[in-house]
């Protein structure tokens, strides 16, 4: 199974990543992890994200291959990394699920940023943003909407989770997705 996780930073996907990875006997696959290490041996901002991406997949479907199921835990803001997840996949010859996680208040997320150590490639805290970026909407609050806006996903077979939920309760609501061996379409654990 290839799980691929979408939300912005703040929103729970590292934590429910190791979580679905400790239940379900899943490889977790960080793009955050790789961009941080381009970074540190430095490649620019802008060739570290693609190059990131790029190199989760290849490591995405070569663990597939060898019969792991793996987590991709990225923000998943562009069409192709949708695409090429869902292709992953359809290649490997395993099932694909889509967690995402949303908040409806952004600013709810500013004290995760401000109580984790980020690594290099994310943002670093609400006041901080992320290396070579500035809070391009003028604040971080801002920022986060409009970087939420820009998620995509695919049309059908998704559950769109509330970031707002305990951490236990997130995991499972994502574990009840990917055991139900079907394609839902959106579904909110908490309305």
């Amino acid at each position: 199974m290839l799980v691929q996780l979408s939300g912005v930073p703040g929103s729970g996907k590292s934590t429910l990543a190791r979580g679905l990875a400790a239940g379900h006997g899943l490889v977790v696959l960080d793009t955050d992890v790789v961009k941080s290490a381009l970074l540190e041996r430095d490649l620019s901002v802008a060739d570290a994200g693609p190059a990131a991406y790029g190199v989760v997949l290849a490591l995405a479907a070569d663990l597939l291959a060898q019969g792991h199921g793996v987590v991709v835990d990225s923000p998943c803001r562009y069409p192709a990394l949708l695409a090429a997840g869902q292709q992953v996949a359809e290649e490997a010859g395993v099932g694909y699920r889509f967690v995402e996680l949303w908040a409806d208040d952004p600013a709810t997320l500013l004290p995760r940023l401000d109580g984790r150590r980020p690594r290099p490639s994310q943002v670093a805290s609400s006041t901080d943003a992320a290396p070579g970026t500035a809070w391009e909407h003028g604040t971080a609050v801002a920022t986060l909407r409009a970087w939420q806006d820009e998620l995509v996903r695919p049309e059908a077979g998704y559950v769109r989770l509330d970031a707002a939920l305990p951490p236990d309760e997130l995991l499972r609501a994502a574990s009840n997705h990917l055991a139900s061996g079907r394609a839902p379409g959106s579904a909110r654990a908490r309305d």
